[in-house]
């Protein structure tokens, strides 16, 4: 996730990120309001159940959504915009600015 978040703001984007458990959900919903998009960074696929209810905020505010990796919870991953490295989720902001 650091690797993404320079990558991003060395391209001038803002980079909201959670700041572990501490943050909370509220937390993380907060962020997902003042966010364009959201990227989800899981690891093999796996969401635990608060990512899971961030996507689902995430899709209810019409945000869209992309993950590194296909998520194994197919309900969850119909809310997905896109699979995307980190390469591909730059190319694509960079091309929406």
């Amino acid at each position: 996730m650091k690797e993404v978040k320079r990558l991003l703001e060395t391209r001038k984007f803002d980079v909201l990120m959670p700041k572990g458990a501490t943050s909370g959900i509220l937390g993380c919903l907060e962020k997902i309001d003042a966010a364009d998009a959201v990227y989800v960074v899981d690891p093999d696929g796996y969401v635990g159940k608060s990512v899971s209810v961030d996507i689902g905020y995430a899709h209810a505010k019409n945000k869209p959504i992309y993950v590194m990796h296909m998520i194994e919870d197919p309900p969850v991953m119909g809310m997905i915009r896109g699979v995307l490295s980190f390469k591909e989720l730059i190319d694509l902001l960079l091309k929406r600015s």
